[in-house]
Order: structure tokens, then sequence, then C-alpha cells
């Protein structure tokens, strides 16, 4: 029997297609711009946030998860991946996915300048970063996470979570994460880490993949609460200047994904729910 029929967490299908089709729209469209930055340019305009051609490589992985989920199941699979959207969880979870990333960036504000400069203050976190996400353009011009979380944690991860443990997919989809982001470092104003700091961005980049996972089993599958509103938390406060991925934040962020994953485990034997497969008899299509 099947059982990732009967787990929202977990489906059937293979995921390189998903991996092929956005990796190729993306990067084919950021490649095409550093290989011909001036015709391209003079004809449609720089490659830059909020231009077109930057939200149709930022959509990739949303636009690719709608296209192979309408291809193999049609409309009923497409409806019930665009359910995803609107499901919620526990109170606590979507608390978590709201609350969690303010809280790590306002403690090392207060926790880090007695001991060493650090270029965020409170203010920043309770201040600056609510009226960006509330108030500005941002709400609509934040086109990570409706244009990627459809395709990382509505159809990537169930698929990964079918085949391995939480810990390793939440980790193997947290670095194909930073790879999809590659090219950003090389257009300026897309991303504000420096490509020097591309290993602590992949590690932070890792930890909120755990949260993500974690509040993903948590919520039966929610890409709302797993996904769009962590993503739009993260996104609104490195445009109110109170995260950059630098070593702290990213190294703060690893330890609660991972202690939210322990969490997640439940009842269930902590080694067998984090580290083995879910559904060792489950043979991926």
């Amino acid at each position: 029997m099947d059982q990732t029929r009967e787990d929202p967490t977990r489906e059937d299908g293979r995921l390189w297609p998903f991996l092929l089709l956005t990796f190729a729209i993306s990067w084919g469209i950021g490649g095409a711009w550093l290989a011909f930055p001036e015709p391209l340019t003079a004809a449609f305009g720089p490659f830059a946030y909020a231009t077109p051609a930057y939200y149709m490589a930022a959509w990739a992985p949303t636009l690719a998860a709608l296209i192979l989920t309408f291809a193999a199941r049609g409309p009923a699979g497409l409806s019930a991946l665009l359910r995803r959207l609107i499901q919620t969880g526990p109170a606590w979870t979507v608390v978590v996915a709201v609350l969690a990333l303010p809280a790590i960036a306002l403690a090392l504000s207060l926790a880090i300048p007695p001991f060493a400069p650090w270029p965020v203050v409170p203010h920043q976190v309770l201040v600056a970063a609510p009226l960006v996400l509330l108030t500005t353009a941002q709400i609509v011009t934040n086109s990570g996470p409706l244009g990627e979380e459809l395709g990382w944690r509505g159809y990537a991860l169930p698929r990964l979570l079918a085949r391995t443990s939480p810990l390793a997919a939440g980790t193997i989809l947290g670095l194909i994460w930073t790879l999809w982001h590659v090219p950003a470092f090389l257009f300026s104003g897309i991303v504000t880490t420096p490509l020097s700091d591309l290993g602590w961005y992949a590690l932070g980049t890792v930890g909120l993949s755990w949260v993500m996972t974690a509040l993903f089993l948590r919520t039966n599958g929610s890409v709302l609460v797993a996904g769009i509103l962590p993503h739009f938390v993260i996104n609104g406060l490195g445009a109110a200047g109170a995260w950059r991925s630098r070593p702290a934040e990213a190294a703060a962020l690893a330890a609660v994904g991972l202690i939210l994953l322990i969490l997640s485990a439940r009842s269930s034997p902590l080694r067998e729910r984090l580290f083995m497969p879910q559904h060792p008899d489950t043979t991926p299509n």
C-alpha cells in the first residue's frame, strides 16, 4: 500500500523535472542577461528587482509546480496544490511562522552590542520591519513567498519527505534553494548578502528550510504557514535592514530550525522521526 497517498506531507513523483524546469527558467533568464546585457537591456530594460524579467525568473519555482501538477493530475491536482495556500494549522504554528525570525533578530540586536558592534537595532525589528511589510509596496513586490513557495514547499518538499527523513529533506531542499539563488548574487540590488558570505547564506537558508520543514509537518502540509508567512517575514526584515544572513544570524537560525525539527518529532522516537525515512516501503515513481 502506498502510504504517501494517506499523508498530505508526503507525495509520490519524480523531483528532477521540477528542478530542471525551475532552474531552466530562472538561470536561463539570468544567464541570458549576464551573457548579453546590452542588447537585452536595450530591448527589455535592466534585469533588476521588480522588473518583468526579474519576476519571470523569481516565479520559476511556482510556475514549474503549477505546470507539472496540471500536466500530471489535471485540474483536480492543481486545485489540491492551490488549496495548500489557504490551509492553516494549529495557532502556535502561525505564531512561530510570523514571530520566530523577528525574535531571533531582536535577540541578536540586544545580546551582541554589549560585546561587539552590531548593525541592527531593536527599532528596525520592532518598527521598521512591520512598517515595510504592512504599509509599503513590499507586500506586492515581495515575489519570494508566492513566486517560490508553491514550488519549494508545495511541490518539492513532499516528494523529498516521501524518500528521506525530515532532517535530510530540509537540508537537501535548503542547499537546492541556495544554489538556485546564486545567479541573483551577480545582479545589483537583488540579494543584499555579498557573494563572499555565500557559505553563511547557505547555512541560514538551510536553517530556514528546517524551520519550514518542521512547520510543514505540524500543519499537514500548509504552504501558507510553512512557506508563505516565514518567507514574507524574512524578506521584510531584509528590506528593513534587520536581516542580512550574517554569521550570527545564520547560526542562530540554523539552531532554531534544528530545535523546531526536534520538537516536530512529537511522540515518535527522535532518531526515527528525524533521521530515518518515514515510509521505507515506498517506491518512488
